[in-house]
């Protein structure tokens, strides 16, 4: 039920931190996988590093704010296997510094909120829109990469929040409306996980504030969303559609006092 044999699965944002991890199990798990990424040599070294144990994977180039790219590259991808079973819509924009102009309301440059919703919530209704017939004459799997900012209100990273909200209907309004077709689509709700973008990105004081808020003595891997990414993949999630999975160490199980309650207690 886990294994993903001859399945062919899109992973956008493969070329680094969740969506190399990802690609690299799903291919593991037996899947022909088709890594896409704005940055083509990141997703050549990933495909590559597929290739090296045996499995199938071809590195794709585009931009999927462009609706053009992203047909291109799902026409590549559908001629090259025959199918599309998987779709993880995994890119975002996390740069440095995008995440530094993306504060409050009242100072948010329109640039930065277009930026954030071409990327991370266009690009993810674009590869969806244009995977769909793919899977419609045998079913299919579409996966999001959501965020506890997209459900919580926050003092900064106001657009990328709001983009994350956004992929919670796409994904609802997928399931609803291909359920039929055995289509399938679910988000993934991410807590802070130290990929390479975000480790790169994020001030040592402000990892520390996450630390205090999720429930688990770690913060998250790449590893841990990739194994989610995985099950839903797979005939495992066959009953599972619709749905928001939390994969985010508790950041949004608890009470908003919590991390000040553990430290009155622990006097840490």
């Amino acid at each position: 039920m886990w294994h993903l044999n001859q399945r062919v699965a899109v992973v956008t944002g493969g070329g680094s931190g969740i969506g190399r991890a990802t690609a690299r199990l799903l291919a593991e798990r037996g899947a022909r996988v088709a890594v896409l990424d704005i940055d083509v040599g990141a997703a050549t070294r990933v495909a590559d590093e597929i290739g090296a144990t045996g499995a199938e994977a071809i590195a794709v180039a585009a931009d999927v704010s462009s609706e053009d790219q992203v047909a291109a590259a799902v026409t590549q991808v559908a001629a090259r296997w025959g199918r599309i079973d998987v779709l993880y819509n995994n890119a975002a924009l996390l740069n440095r510094a995008q995440l530094d102009r993306d504060g409050r309301i009242e100072d948010l440059a329109l640039e930065t909120w277009e930026a954030a919703m071409a990327v991370n919530l266009r690009g993810a209704m674009l590869c969806t829109k244009h995977v769909i017939p793919h899977m419609k004459a045998r079913g299919g799997s579409i996966i999001m990469s959501g965020s506890g900012k997209g459900l919580q209100g926050d003092l900064d990273h106001t657009a990328y929040g709001v983009s994350k909200a956004g992929l919670v209907a796409l994904m609802r309004y997928a399931a609803t409306q291909y359920g039929k077709d055995r289509i399938r689509a679910n988000l993934v709700m991410i807590g802070l996980v130290l990929s390479e973008p975000i480790a790169a990105a994020l001030p040592p004081e402000r990892k520390a504030l996450y630390e205090r808020h999720h429930l688990t003595p770690d913060l998250g891997r790449p590893e841990d969303i990739a194994e989610v990414v995985a099950f839903l993949a797979s005939d495992a999630s066959a009953f599972v559609t619709g749905q928001v999975i939390g994969a985010d160490g508790g950041y949004t199980a608890h009470s908003p006092i919590y991390a000040d309650q553990w430290a009155q207690r622990t006097g840490s």
